[in-house]
């Protein structure tokens, strides 16, 4: 963990021409559930803040099991950007458990804020969601604590808007650009929080959405 992704070519597997659409979110969430199932254990025992009680890993199954549950419906594509990103961010709010289950289930809530009314959301577009989580997320909470998810979630979302910039920037390198930067802010937390140098490890929290970023990236490239 925390090295970059070397994707060359890009090409969308369950993309829509250079979007993303509700099959390709979908498989992200389910692919995204499946990794984190496996490794439960590791975020579990990773877990030091706010408090060690080794449950970290667990919510965050329990509280991506209730989103993708909650999505429902067909499996051949019917299901819209915004249909599914709703039915995730709803799911996830009735299923939250802990600290960051509560703040997956926000950043849910601007994602599928952003892509209200959108059948597929280009890179200019996830750049534009990850964006609207970010802010969710630090408004909900009173004092946002570096080098924690939420630290990892601004740096994801800021490395989506630098890529989006590219006026030939592709969603599969928006993407990208979101899990690494991701991953290298992961890396980056113990410097921000002393209780995390103390005890020689990341965030467990923020392992948890790199997680799901890397599962983005694979569903939408093709390669993890």
């Amino acid at each position: 963990q925390g090295m970059n992704s070397d994707v060359e070519g890009c090409e969308l597997v369950l993309g829509v021409g250079d979007t993303v659409g509700g099959r390709a979110l979908r498989r992200g969430a389910e692919v995204a559930l499946e990794a984190l199932e496996e490794r439960r254990h590791e975020i579990n025992t990773l877990n030091v803040f706010p408090v060690p009680d080794g449950d970290t890993g667990t919510n965050l199954v329990l509280t991506l099991q209730s989103a993708v549950e909650n999505i429902g419906g067909p499996v051949d594509g019917a299901l819209t950007a915004w249909d599914v990103s709703e039915r995730l961010a709803r799911g996830a709010f009735l299923g939250a458990r802990g600290n960051s289950g509560v703040i997956v289930a926000q950043a849910l809530r601007g994602v599928a804020d952003a892509m209200s009314g959108h059948t597929t959301v280009d890179g200019r577009g996830l750049a534009d969601a990850l964006a609207r989580a970010s802010t969710l997320v630090m408004k909900a909470l009173s004092t946002p604590a570096e080098g924690t998810i939420v630290s990892v979630l601004d740096a994801a979302a800021d490395g989506a808007e630098r890529a989006a910039r590219d006026p030939g920037a592709t969603v599969c390198d928006v993407t990208v650009a979101a899990a690494d930067a991701a991953a290298d802010a992961l890396q980056r937390t113990p410097a921000q929080l002393d209780v995390l140098a103390e005890a020689g490890v990341v965030d467990a929290g923020g392992l948890g959405l790199v997680i799901l970023l890397d599962c983005l990236v694979e569903v939408t490239t093709g390669q993890r």
